[in-house]
This record gives C-alpha cells, sequence and structure tokens, in this order.
C-alpha cells in the first residue's frame, strides 16, 4: 500500500491523473444532465428526485445511465487516485487517503441508486431514491471536508516551508 501511494503521489502520475480527471469532466457534460443530475445536488427530497428524472425524455434519461456506467463509475476511480496523491503529497502520511475513499464509496452507492432509479423510472422506489440523496449528500460533506484538508494542508506547507527558510537565513547570519 505504501509503494501504490508513493506511485499515485509522484508529480507525473499526478499530472497524467489530473488530465483524465479533466477529460472524464469534460465527456460527462455531454452525457449527464447538468441541471437535473442527482449526482450535482445537495440533499434532495423524494419529490425532487423523481420531478428531476421527470424532466429528462427517454433519451436523456438513456444517456444519463450510459454516462454513469461508462463515464462516472471509472471518474470516481480516477479522483480517488488523484486526491489520494495529493493529501499524500501534502500531508505525507497514509492515513489521509480514507477521505477520497469515502467519496469513492458514496459516489458508487450514489450511483447505483441513480441507475436503479432510471431503470425502474417511471416506477418510484421511494427507499432507493431516499438512500441516493443520503449517499449524495455525504459526498459533498466528504468533498468539503477534502478541499478543507487540502488547503490546510498547502498553508501548513508553506507556513513551515517559510519558518524553515528563516531559520536557514539567522544561521547564515
Amino acid at each position: 500500500m505504501n509503494s501504490f501511494l508513493l506511485f499515485v503521489s509522484k508529480w507525473r502520475i499526478l499530472l497524467l491523473l489530473f488530465l483524465l480527471f479533466l477529460m472524464t469532466n469534460f465527456l460527462m457534460s455531454a452525457f449527464m444532465p447538468k441541471e437535473h443530475a442527482l449526482d450535482l445536488k445537495f440533499g434532495y427530497s423524494v419529490e425532487e428526485a423523481y420531478e428531476a428524472l421527470g424532466r429528462l425524455d427517454a433519451d436523456e434519461r438513456e444517456g444519463y445511465h450510459f454516462g454513469i456506467l461508462t463515464l462516472d463509475m471509472p471518474y470516481l476511480v480516477i479522483y480517488f487516485l488523484l486526491f489520494s496523491g495529493i493529501l499524500v503529497k501534502i500531508w505525507k502520511k497514509k492515513q489521509v487517503v480514507f477521505i477520497p475513499f469515502l467519496i469513492m464509496v458514496f459516489d458508487f452507492l450514489e450511483n447505483i441508486s441513480v441507475l436503479s432509479m432510471l431503470r425502474l423510472f417511471p416506477e418510484r422506489n421511494e427507499p432507493v431514491a431516499v438512500f441516493a440523496s443520503i449517499f449524495t449528500t455525504s459526498k459533498w460533506v466528504m468533498i468539503g471536508i477534502l478541499a478543507v484538508f487540502i488547503i490546510l494542508g498547502l498553508i501548513l506547507h508553506f507556513f513551515k516551508r517559510s519558518k524553515a527558510e528563516s531559520v536557514s537565513a539567522e544561521q547564515k547570519n
């Protein structure tokens, strides 16, 4: 596990993962209905979920289904690797990868829930819609925590760096 995390935290691997991250985001925008995608909402009700799916025609729902299977499923692995590498690079600790791991798990469970809703549509499965909302909201909460960890890590990294440079400059004098 340590060697794997060291591998994904190398600059050239992070760059490759970042390019894949951007490319997948771009491709998903072609298939995922931005204004009605449940993946992008926060804390939606059963009614809001089915209302959003109902605003899509059959072709758009099929494209949404296709986008989740072919793009969003690989995407969750890409961003897990990318953000695991970034966190290991910043924090120098493997324990921080639990954050992108949880995001990946919540996103996977969200995808399974939304795929089930799309497959059954127009039939309503309220428990699945509730779970989809819980998983989506949990994913977004964890993304917020990830952002805090990255920002805090960068601040601490630059603070330690500037402190080390000032100590080094004082020792030269």
